[in-house]
């Protein structure tokens, strides 16, 4: 009898751990790699609520900004896997820094398990509204004969510039700022002939006249931009980039537990007025299974790394 109330009683207790692991117990982490009040803050705290009102634990958002991103992803590397420590990735984050930097603190496919892409919008090729280019053929034309200036405020910018350069011929010099935020000025009045960058960002210049938009990188026009033309209906058909928001966990996190996180967050991302706040930064909802969220973040480590190279793009 003894023995047999210790099997049960042990067979209880594995039972009891199995439930436990199949959803993470609070309170969680999310991780994000830049300060607050930007697109993937306010798109993380957003998933906090959602996150924590449906698992009814606090979700803390942690701002780990610096060194393009590799603070915080060095943080969620080194976290428990055990489903209470995520992080909220950019494409840059995730893929671009892989695809650039020599020496990187992390490997995106080694060390992360992705949980959910959330999110995506298209990248807006800009420049003043008063500029000389109509479209961006004319800025292209002009880099093969002038000397024309582009911003970058971030290496999502940077690649997609380079890579216009490397499909087209052109040789046009790139401009460093802080952030996009920086560049404005710049671009608005002129000093510089264009920049890619996020709708975020763009949208209330160009809604005010201040800029205007020559292209979207999407594989597609962007709804909400309809008279835009993509980079590819001007005469570079294999250009197709999208900016996207992930969420992900560290590598070694049970599957039982990524799956319920996974479907949390889909929960969130159904509700109206998630869908309004996310529709307010310029983005759009996806709505991936797991498997397909996990293939979508694989297929765009490779994609950048070949864009890097096509582009001829190193960083130390």
């Amino acid at each position: 009898m003894k023995l047999t109330s210790k099997l049960i009683g042990l067979a209880a207790a594995v039972a009891l751990g199995l439930a436990g692991a199949a959803q993470a117990s609070g309170p969680l982490t999310m991780i994000v790699p830049f300060s607050a009040g930007g697109s993937t803050d306010i798109l993380a705290r957003v998933l906090a609520k959602d996150i924590g009102q449906e698992l009814n634990v606090p979700v803390v958002v942690e701002n780990k900004p610096g060194a393009e991103g590799f603070i915080a992803a060095r943080q969620l590397r080194t976290a428990k896997p055990d489903g209470n420590t995520l992080m909220l990735v950019t494409t840059s984050v995730y893929a671009i820094n892989p695809a650039i930097f020599t020496e990187i603190p992390y490997d995106s496919a080694k060390d992360f398990t992705t949980v959910s892409v959330v999110a995506s919008s298209p990248n807006v090729i800009l420049a003043a509204s008063n500029a000389k280019y109509a479209s961006l053929k004319d800025v292209l034309a002009a880099g093969s004969k002038d000397d024309v200036y582009y911003a970058t405020g971030a290496t999502m910018h940077l690649l997609n510039a380079k890579w216009l350069e490397a499909l087209s011929g052109a040789r046009m010099t790139s401009v460093p700022y802080k952030g996009s935020a920086a560049a404005y000025p710049d671009l608005i009045a002129g000093r510089v002939d264009f920049m890619v960058d996020q709708p975020l960002s763009s949208l209330p210049f160009i809604q005010q006249g201040q800029l205007k938009a020559l292209a979207v990188t999407s594989e597609k026009r962007w709804p909400r931009m309809p008279d835009v033309p993509t980079v590819a209906e001007q005469g570079f058909p294999d250009f197709s980039t999208t900016s996207w928001w992930a969420v992900l966990a560290p590598a070694g996190t049970p599957a039982e537990v990524v799956q319920k996180l996974h479907d949390t967050i889909a929960k969130g991302l159904a509700r109206a007025d998630t869908q309004e706040k996310i529709h307010q930064i310029g983005a759009d909802i996806e709505s991936m299974s797991l498997p397909q969220a996990q293939a979508y973040t694989a297929a765009e480590l490779e994609k950048w790394q070949a864009i890097a190279k096509t582009a001829n793009v190193k960083m130390n």
